[in-house]
């Protein structure tokens, strides 16, 4: 097994290439994780280049107000095992119907890969979309719901298993070019 413990190239800051925080519109798409064709599913680094469902599967559009949904990643040292990245979606469901319990329930058991678009798009739009927990999925850790904080809606997160890890921690999505990766992502990754 080859494993990369040298860095390979500059780390350089770009007046035109500037960091932005967030994430872009309001929504993303959660992606069951065993819909995932991973013999299908093409990767190189950090980048995978075709995120391909099984037949008749979908990816569902996961909505959000402002700025209530967020990804992000930690670095996880393991003295035992192999070091990582533990990774991590939080947002709600944003009031306390029937369907979203229903949705609590199905979230509450599932184990998912997110796609989001982020603020910082880089070069021609090249690196807006992440992919987090691309490799081991993430399962629910946290839910709360309260008739009297965050609009009695539930509140919840999605984080990478304990003891496990990611290697990188996202990926980018990136399928040839910006316009066919947008393409992707608004057709919910749906294979027919």
């Amino acid at each position: 097994m080859a494993c990369n413990n040298k860095l390979t190239d500059d780390i350089l800051q770009s007046c035109d290439d500037l960091p932005r925080k967030g994430l872009k519109g309001s929504s993303a798409v959660i992606i069951n994780y065993d819909d995932i064709d991973f013999t299908s599913t093409t990767s190189s680094g950090a980048t995978v280049s075709s995120l391909t469902l099984q037949s008749g599967k979908t990816g569902y559009k996961l909505e959000w107000f402002k700025e209530l949904g967020n990804a992000g990643a930690v670095y996880a040292p393991n003295s035992e095992d192999i070091d990582g990245f533990t990774a991590s979606f939080a947002s709600r469901l944003t009031t306390n119907s029937t369907e979203n319990s229903e949705r609590a329930n199905e979230i509450k058991n599932g184990l998912f890969v997110m796609v989001v678009r982020t603020k910082y798009v880089g070069n021609d739009g090249l690196d807006e979309f992440k992919i987090y927990g691309f490799e081991n999925g993430l399962r629910l850790s946290e839910m709360t719901h309260n008739t009297n904080e965050n609009s009695a809606g539930f509140a919840f997160t999605l984080s990478t298993e304990e003891g496990a890890v990611e290697q990188y921690p996202y990926y980018t999505f990136l399928e040839t070019d910006y316009a066919t990766s947008k393409a992707s992502y608004d057709a919910l990754f749906a294979e027919a």
